[in-house]
């Protein structure tokens, strides 16, 4: 026995290197699969909620605030048709019309709060609705103004209501599609991030399956059994997890390309009411002006107006779906209209054109133009409705694939379980060796 410890201390060789216990290597594979499992259910957890709460978010409070925006860019447009229209119509505005204004400025008001209160930190679009609340006093005084000397018989009445029409279109309607734009852009990209897949989810959930397996692998040689069930179930829950990571990005993607679609026709009929108002405007300024208007080639006022006829034009031919023939159909008889009233009155035939386009102090119902108008105002009111419906369902619909509320519960708990399974499953065979 020297003669072989000397031999061996002669040769120069090293002696065998120990290996790890059993014990211990079993310590370090249950410390690595329950870490790896809890991992995966952690960062499931916060991947779910945070795209079903952007989901959520998108679907109330974001598209709430563009709502808002675009119901305050209307109201400010129909008060300048409203107040146009009751100048043409004669020295006395209906009441239907005088209510009607009061009515949109109190819309103004109110919406200018609520979208003040919901865009606090975002200091361009605060500044730009403070900008708005500071002119909205002097743009309802002008069209007072207007309405008041009207009803005197004062021909400074259209020059007022043209300084609130100038004041809208060149300050007021800037300010308001900034903010509508940077709220469409918002609700956008807040549907694309709660549909994008969550990459983070799914590359740490297949490391921790890898994990598992290695560790399964291992353990396998160390115990000389072929299958440990703790270690597979701990792989059933990240499988799990990935899994509902995947199909949720699926079933999402769905549900959010429906609401881009429901998204697009709420924006087209919105802008479709706004434009409306506005070609209303623009076709009472030019019979109010009695040819005095200067500028262009037939007049600023007419230019105008046949420019905004064009883009209602367009807007009407952009709905899909059920109804969207007879919304195009309904456009096409008020541009129509409009275009007669705006012949008659560059032909110098004021009172024909504004018959023409709003009727009578006895009949105002015989006015071509502001039929047609209420019957295209229905239908964008009916598409926004409608398409607004459809848009919240497909956020609830995107917001339930991930779970809701519950997706951070759900996902730690699958998390915890795969934990507790694969700690079990090692613990056994711990218990062989004390």
């Amino acid at each position: 026995m020297a003669a072989t410890a000397q031999t061996q201390a002669e040769s120069g060789a090293a002696p065998p290197r120990r290996r790890m216990g059993n014990p211990a290597r079993l310590w370090s594979m249950l410390l690595a699969g329950v870490l790896v499992v809890l991992l995966a259910g952690s960062v499931a957890g916060v991947g779910l909620s945070g795209r079903s709460s952007t989901a959520e978010h998108t679907g109330q409070a974001t598209e709430q605030l563009y709502q808002d925006v675009q119901e305050l860019s209307y109201a400010l447009a129909d008060a300048n048709a409203t107040a146009a229209n009751a100048l043409l119509i004669g020295p006395v505005a209906p009441k239907v019309d005088t209510d009607r204004f009061g009515s949109d400025i109190t819309l103004v008001e109110q919406r200018l709060s609520d979208a003040s209160q919901r865009v606090t930190g975002d200091a361009t679009a605060s500044s730009q609705l403070d900008d708005l609340a500071v002119r909205v006093p002097q743009y309802s005084q002008w069209i007072g103004e207007a309405l008041a000397n009207n009803r005197f018989g004062f021909p400074v009445a259209g020059a007022y209501l043209r300084l609130a029409s100038q004041m809208y279109t060149g300050q007021m309607l800037g300010e308001v599609q900034a903010v509508i734009a940077e709220e469409q852009a918002a609700t956008q990209d807040g549907m694309s991030s709660a549909s994008s897949p969550d990459w983070l989810t799914i590359v740490v959930c297949v490391l921790a399956f890898i994990a598992l397996a290695v560790v399964g692998r291992m353990l396998a040689r160390a115990s000389k059994r072929r299958l440990n069930l703790g270690v597979l179930g701990a792989a059933l829950a990240v499988l799990a997890l990935l899994l509902w990571t995947c199909v949720a990005a699926v079933g999402s993607s769905s549900a959010v390309d429906d609401a881009h679609t429901d998204f697009s026709q709420v924006m087209l009929a919105q802008n479709g009411n706004s434009e409306l108002s506005l070609a209303e405007t623009y076709v009472a300024l030019q019979q109010i002006d009695r040819g005095e208007d200067v500028g262009q080639v037939g007049g600023d006022d007419q230019q105008h107006a046949v420019k905004v006829l064009a883009d209602l034009t367009e807007i009407g031919k952009g709905f899909t779906g059920k109804g969207s023939g007879a919304v195009s159909a309904d456009v096409h008889k008020l541009v129509a209209c409009a275009d007669s009233g705006i012949e008659l009155a560059a032909d110098g035939q004021y009172q024909k054109a504004i018959t023409a386009t709003v009727g009578t102090e006895q009949d105002l119902a015989s006015g071509c133009e502001t039929a047609a108008a209420k019957a295209v105002r229905d239908d964008f009111d009916n598409v926004t409705n409608a398409s607004q419906a459809r848009y919240a369902a497909d956020m609830s619909r995107a917001r339930s694939w991930y779970g809701g509320g519950a997706a951070l519960a759900l996902a730690l708990a699958v998390g915890l379980l795969g934990a507790v399974a694969a700690a079990w499953g090692l613990n056994r065979r711990l218990a062989e060796y004390r």
